[in-house]
């Protein structure tokens, strides 16, 4: 179902004129929308948002590819929001598994003592870049399991009983589809 599918839907329900066929873009700069369509735009967004932030959707995972190079620790995986999650990271080269640690931690080995080097055993997320340590000493195929959100939204708080029991529900639903994650808090 397209964006504007979604809204004309909502604008439907609430016997608001829907927006026309031929409108496409981003929808806080579309002159042929009236500011009620736009708000109902921005309230669609910002609920696609917080369904996709709630939980790890299968969907929303991909298998992202980072090649490493000799002395060089931090990588754009241009795919990557600061809304995305890593899963895991696999060094695909070595058949192991890179723990993610804190930014504290990362500094901690990073900046103390001295630079090392070798084969990358722990990762950290910085907004779409994804830095390892020890600094790879060579080439090295890692396979990053993440969520990757869609962009868009802006913020507000607005929350429902009905919109919780449904996004219950739906978690419940795509929870099936694996296995040992199901720990979570709706707040």
């Amino acid at each position: 179902m397209s964006y504007r599918t979604v809204i004309d839907k909502v604008l439907t329900r609430l016997r608001e004129d829907t927006v026309g066929s031929d409108w496409s873009g981003a929808i806080s700069s579309a002159s042929e929308l009236d500011d009620y369509q736009k708000l109902i735009g921005e309230l669609v967004n910002e609920a696609k948002d917080i369904v996709e932030d709630a939980w790890n959707w299968t969907s929303l995972r991909s298998i992202e590819t980072v090649t490493t190079s000799a002395s060089t620790a931090s990588y754009d995986m241009s795919n990557v929001t600061s809304r995305s999650r890593i899963l895991q990271v696999f060094d695909n080269t070595n058949d192991v598994v890179l723990k993610q640690i804190s930014d504290a931690q990362f500094l901690n080995y990073t900046y103390i003592g001295t630079t090392q080097t070798g084969q990358p055993t722990y990762f950290r997320l910085k907004d779409n870049d994804i830095h390892l340590w020890p600094t790879p000493a060579g080439t090295y195929d890692l396979k990053v399991n993440v969520v990757i959100p869609q962009d868009g939204g802006t913020s507000s708080d607005t929350a429902g009983q009905r919109f919780t029991l449904s996004l219950t529900d739906a978690i419940s639903q795509d929870s099936d589809r694996t296995v040992d994650e199901s720990t979570w808090y709706a707040s």
